[in-house]
């Protein structure tokens, strides 16, 4: 690979993990507990098959998927997404 391939790369990779760290355009709230994320359904659904089968199924409330777990520590939870 490339140097200018292994930098855009890289860049590329940093911008999407930026998107774990920014509410802009989420499109998911997932609820544990008193606890609220707002998170991207195209970083779920790549991550997770366990949120790829739940977003399958998932109604949208003004363009919003909300998503209830109950079983779902939330330091477990930060694990998961990061």
């Amino acid at each position: 690979m490339s140097q200018i391939s292994t930098k855009l790369l890289e860049h590329f990779s940093n911008d999407f993990a930026q998107l774990l760290e920014t509410e802009y355009d989420y499109n998911i709230i997932v609820k544990i507990g008193n606890q609220n994320f707002k998170l991207h359904s195209l970083i779920l659904y790549q991550r997770s098959s366990f949120f790829r089968k739940e977003l399958s199924t998932a109604t949208k409330k003004n363009n919003i998927i909300e998503i209830t777990l109950t079983h779902t520590s939330v330091e477990s939870f930060k694990i998961l997404i990061n």
